[in-house]
Parts: structure tokens; C-alpha cells; sequence
């Protein structure tokens, strides 16, 4: 607080001796925005303006133009109630390589207002947002709620716990859905495009508790592309095809284990296409031909897998 304080009579002082306007009245202004979002101790004035501090210490530039707030970095609220009214919420990226980067971590926090374009949203350890996002590269939830509408989410959406919950409606998934445990309730399908969905534990239904048939599920599938790459893990799973392609990849590590760990998820999980509006049951194996035109690296490679129907 003092710092700030202290920022202030510099950034004024410095003004006067320039014969400028010191610009304290607009600085300020930012502040009280911020503050509706984040405490004062998370808030450092510079000669630039506000800026917002991260649990790492990194300091991470703020807009504020009208009602609607920017920062960019990663960033976790936690242990609040926030509750913004006629405003708008972005986290955005600030470089392109690292993957928390424009991340905004909900724990243990009530966020209550709507949200512009965020990078990455994680709702964990009993956070719930409720509010709407015009777009968001990925979602993740683990013991926490949403309750809003998604216009788009970019890659894809992962709820990852019994406790995690998303109720309203999602317009675009552009990969995959992603449901180990955990609840999707809407009255309106979303359209996937990444060409798959993985079912486990999680559910997928209307608000009135009856659960959406996977033959309406699977028809928002869009079609696998041929030599799609698939992400998938652990075992226990239902993954929902779309239709189209004879074949995807499949991304394995370099060293000798990793092909038995391949082959015993593609073994261990059970797969569905749809056909002439039936579900029928297929099954994925190594493919004879493995020239693959996707790119390795020393660490991962690819293996081109058939999918095939099972007798």
C-alpha cells in the first residue's frame, strides 16, 4: 500500500518537473476497476499504470478501457467472492510457448460476472464462475462449477472430477470433449469438431436429468479427418468416433515401453461410430503402413492406427 502510495508522488513529481499533467486521477480509476477483481496487495503502480502481481511474483500488465479488464499473463483468484456487474474479464497470452500463459486458475472462489476471451480457464478446489464467455482456448475443471454460456471453446473442454459440473450451453468445441467424471447439463448439444469425444465416468444430460442419447451425441460429431491425430489416456473409456476417416494417429514416446502403453489403451478403452444412424462398436489396431508425413521430434513419434469394425 505504502509502495503505492509512494509510486504515485514519483510518477506526480516526475509529471510537474515535465510541465504534464501528473495523470493521477486516471491511474487511480484503474485501481478501483482492478480492485473489483483483486486485492491491493496484488496491485503495483508503475510509471506505466496499474499492474497486476502474480502468485509468482511476475508483474503482468493491465487495460482497463470502459468496463471491460485485460490482463495478460496467468493468473489464480482465490478465496473470494467477486461479483462484477456490467463488466467484462479477458486474460490474454503474452507469448505463444508456454502453456500456463494466459491461464486464469478459479479456486475456492465465487466469480460471478461475464468474461470476454481467456486462454486457458481452470475451475478447481470448489470454484464456481457463473457468467458468460464470448470465447476460451481450453477449459478444465476439476472440483468446481460453471453455470453460463460458451460461445466457443478453441480446443477443448476436460472435467476431471465427480465434483466438477457444467450447466448451460456451449455453441463450438473445436477438438475434443473430454468427460472422466463429472456432469454436462444442457438443453443444446455442442457442436465437436476435433472428430471424437471420450466418455468415462461423466454424463452428459438435459436439465431435466434425463441423459442425452449418444446417437445425438455422436450426430454433432463432425467427421475424422483421414490420419487425425487423437489424444487419449488412461483406460475405462468410451470414445465416440466420428464418421469419415479409415485411420488416425496416435502419439506415442521414443522409448520401447511406450508402444505397449499404445496398445493398452487402445485396448483397454471402447469405441463407437455411428452408421445409417446406428451405433456400431469398432476397435483400433496398428496399421501395416506406418509412413507417416506428421512431424517427430526426439521425444514422441506417431503410429498410424486402422480402425476397424468389431465382430
Amino acid at each position: 500500500m505504502y509502495g503505492n502510495l509512494w509510486a504515485l508522488f514519483i510518477i506526480a513529481l516526475r509529471a510537474l518537473w515535465r510541465g504534464r499533467r501528473p495523470g493521477i486521477k486516471n491511474i487511480l480509476a484503474d485501481v478501483r476497476m482492478l480492485r473489483k477483481i483483486f486485492p491491493a496487495k496484488a496491485i503495483k503502480i508503475k510509471n506505466s499504470g496499474a499492474l497486476v502481481i502474480s502468485e509468482s511474483g511476475n508483474d503482468m500488465a493491465a487495460e482497463i478501457n470502459g468496463k471491460e479488464i485485460t490482463v495478460y499473463g496467468s493468473i489464480t483468484i482465490k478465496n473470494c467472492v467477486i461479483l462484477l456487474r456490467d463488466m467484462t474479464f479477458n486474460v490474454e497470452k503474452v507469448g505463444q510457448k508456454i502453456l500456463s500463459d494466459g491461464s486464469l486458475w478459479i479456486e475456492n472462489t465465487l466469480f460471478l460476472g461475464g468474461m470476454g476471451n481467456l486462454s486457458n480457464l481452470n475451475i478447481v478446489s470448489g470454484g464456481i464462475v457463473q457468467g458468460n464467455i464470448s470465447k476460451v482456448s481450453m477449459v478444465y475443471i476439476r472440483d468446481g462449477r460453471y453455470n453460463g454460456t460458451i460461445g466457443e471453446i478453441e480446443k477443448w473442454l476436460h472435467i476431471s472430477n465427480s465434483r466438477g459440473i457444467v450447466r448451460g450451453s456451449i455453441g463450438r468445441i473445436g477438438e475434443v470433449l473430454y468427460l472422466d467424471a463429472g456432469e454436462f447439463i444442457t438443453d443444446t448439444l455442442p457442436s465437436i469438431e476435433g472428430g471424437y469425444t471420450v466418455l468415462k465416468e461423466g454424463k452428459i444430460i438435459r436439465t431435466d436429468g434425463t441423459p442425452w442419447p449418444w446417437e445425438a451425441i455422436m450426430g454433432n460429431i463432425s467427421a475424422l479427418k483421414e490420419d487425425h491425430e487423437i489424444f487419449l489416456f488412461g483406460s475405462g473409456g468410451n470414445v465416440l468416433l466420428g464418421t469419415g476417416a479409415a485411420h488416425v494417429l496416435c502419439k506415442e514416446g521414443t522409448d520401447p515401453y511406450s508402444r505397449y502403453k499404445t496398445e493398452n489403451i487402445i485396448s483397454s478403452n471402447r469405441f463407437y461410430r455411428l452408421s445409417d444412424g446406428k451405433i456400431r462398436e469398432v476397435a483400433l489396431r496398428s496399421a501395416s503402413n506406418q509412413q507417416i508425413s506428421a512431424q517427430e521430434n526426439k521425444f514422441y513419434s506417431f503410429v498410424r492406427l486402422e480402425i476397424f469394425d468389431k465382430t
